[in-house]
């Protein structure tokens, strides 16, 4: 293994007979990285010095000074051009432009430091300087390979009146760094770093040459984080599933950067720069079944143009709908679901709900979990969503109304739903009560009643039955028909709500279900879900709780009187 010893240097300290250290600016993957004073010109320059062993021999100073020379060439205005390659006491070093800046990773902290979201138009300003940048490499033939945040430096200035508007120049670092250095020697270092998180899948370790998708992939990891937050991991959820105020096109750009193949992407980074530039014009084609499929659809379109004959012939053709095929699909898993599900008689639900008056009882039983086939091909859900299932869970007891559960408070006045409840608070008001809080499958399950529908009240989305859900306020029982066939109120209106599963690895983050700022049409849906971290609350948060099957009648301790929070806004 490869020597990692990094050499070090201090202020005034003189390189070469050519540069004076003033600054270190950091420390990466290779080396080190200075601020320099270049001692003739007096001007501000970068410097970076290699760790010992990233070039020791003969043929790792031919590659080091043969790629540096070839990447020096070009000429592409977002990247950071290097200047000039050297040697001191030992150590490699090179030198490139000073750009005054701060990465994008101490961007996106700050962001969230503040709690403040990138708008669509900086995350994808940011992601086409980024690709544009990273063309430039392609052009040359060469992969980046190392794309990620902390090498993504972004210059920002205010302008306008007050200094209201920011302008923001983006340049990317480290552009054939993995040409300079011997592959092996990356790969030591590399492959166990978090940031392997943005690392294409087929890139198996660093010593990889890769391909241009290799990096589209990487630019796709940036942009989704740069929208929800947090890069993608595993099944990950769609950008609209955790951002309601974005339009659905940037699910299918993010989803086509982030194919799990290669050729499942965008061929070249200036078409995906092109697809996000569309997207704001209005332009967006759907690229949902890739860009090869998407190329041959515009050559059958063009050849259809010319041949006036097999155009006739297509319009007489009986062509089939997919949303009819799916719902079909739906169907036959739905019929095959009930016939297997046991309805108890009225005594039985009878005598089940006497035990909890406040709560309505849900049988033990199978359940369709998940999206359904018809969701995704009429755009109300993403492919990201997961499949719909048959799924069996065991009785339980669900309150009729989001917390407080009651229709008036002890002045006889009408109750709005408690909000901004982070999980914490939420979870520790149910155990007051006797209770706890919802599984995301007990929640969806009692939402979709026992015909299993997309909504709590049927398969299409009306606004008059549930209102404007967590765009609208309404005191618990406003909307009589925003009910399910279990006869549970509100679940397809009204605020989101925490259930008590956990989302992720971490054990931090909560699983959420219904309620989408800007788009209730998707997010009122039964089976749509987000997570959040248990100590966030804001004013669309909201919960209800539930009881096992053979819970005792619950006995609220003294002084657990809920009392009504904020009301959604």
């Amino acid at each position: 293994m490869a020597d990692s010893k990094q050499h070090h240097f201090s202020r005034g300290d003189v390189i070469s007979r050519r540069y004076e250290i003033e600054r270190e600016l950091g420390s990466g993957l290779v080396g080190a990285t200075y601020l320099a004073r270049h001692i003739s010109t007096g001007k501000p320059i970068c410097l970076k010095v290699l760790r010992a062993g990233m070039v020791d021999d003969a043929p790792d100073r031919e590659r080091y000074e043969s790629a540096f020379a070839r990447i020096r060439a070009i000429d592409q205005a977002g990247l950071i051009k290097l200047e000039e390659v050297g040697y001191h006491e030992g150590a490699a070093y090179f030198t490139e432009e000073y750009f005054e800046s701060q990465n994008l990773r101490q961007l996106i902290d700050e962001y969230q430091a503040e709690q403040r979201s990138f708008t669509l138009q900086e995350a994808c300003q940011i992601a086409t300087n980024v690709l544009d940048a990273v063309a430039g490499l392609h052009d040359a033939e060469v992969v980046h390979r190392n794309l990620k945040p902390e090498n993504v430096l972004v210059q920002s200035r205010r302008t306008g009146p007050g200094g209201k508007n920011i302008v923001r120049t983006v340049k990317v670092t480290d552009g054939g760094l993995a040409e300079m250095i011997r592959p092996q020697v990356f790969a030591q270092t590399y492959i166990n770093r978090s940031e392997a998180r943005y690392l294409a899948p087929e890139m198996g370790g660093f010593d990889q040459a890769g391909s241009p998708s290799a990096d589209i992939y990487s630019v796709g990891v940036m942009l989704y984080e740069l929208l929800v937050g947090q890069p993608p991991r595993g099944t990950y959820l769609s950008p609209t599933q955790l951002r309601g105020d974005l339009p659905e096109h940037i699910d299918d750009v993010v989803e086509l950067a982030l194919g799990a193949n290669p050729e499942d992407r965008y061929p070249s980074a200036r078409d995906m720069i092109n697809d996000i530039q569309r997207s704001f014009s209005g332009e967006m084609e759907d690229v949902r079944t890739g860009p090869n499929i998407k190329r041959i659809a515009i050559a059958v379109g063009a050849g259809l143009a010319v041949l006036g004959l097999a155009g006739a012939y297509l319009e007489t053709r009986e062509t089939p709908d997919p949303v009819e095929d799916m719902r079909i699909a739906d169907d036959q898993l739905r019929r095959a679901v009930a016939a297997r599900t046991q309805t108890p008689t009225d005594e039985e639900l009878r005598t089940k709900t006497e035990a909890h008056p406040e709560m309505l009882y849900i049988p033990n039983g199978p359940f369709v979990m998940g999206r359904l086939n018809q969701e995704d091909v009429t755009r109300v859900a993403s492919r990201s969503e997961p499949i719909a299932t048959e799924v069996t869970v065991g009785g339980f007891y669900i309150d009729r109304f989001e917390f407080p559960n009651r229709l008036q408070d002890k002045d006889g006045k009408p109750v709005r739903p408690v909000a901004k409840a982070s999980w914490t608070e939420a979870d520790n008001a149910c155990r007051e009560l006797g209770k706890r809080l919802c599984t995301e499958q007990e929640w969806e399950k009692a939402c979709k009643g026992p015909a299993n529908w997309i909504y709590s009240y049927g398969d299409s989305y009306d606004e008059e039955m549930c209102g404007r859900g967590i765009e609208a306020t309404y005191n618990l029982g406003d909307a009589e028909s925003c009910v399910s066939g279990y006869g549970v109120m509100g679940m397809s209106g009204g605020p989101r709500e925490w259930t008590g599963s956990v989302s992720g690895q971490k054990g931090n983050r909560r699983v959420v279900k219904g309620g989408l700022r800007a788009n209730n049409g998707r997010g009122s849906r039964c089976a749509f879900a987000v997570d959040e971290s248990i100590g966030y609350a804001d004013a669309t948060l909201s919960f209800r709780c539930c009881l096992d099957d053979d819970a005792a009648p619950a006995t609220p301790a003294p002084g657990s009187e809920p009392t009504q929070g904020d009301a959604p806004e």
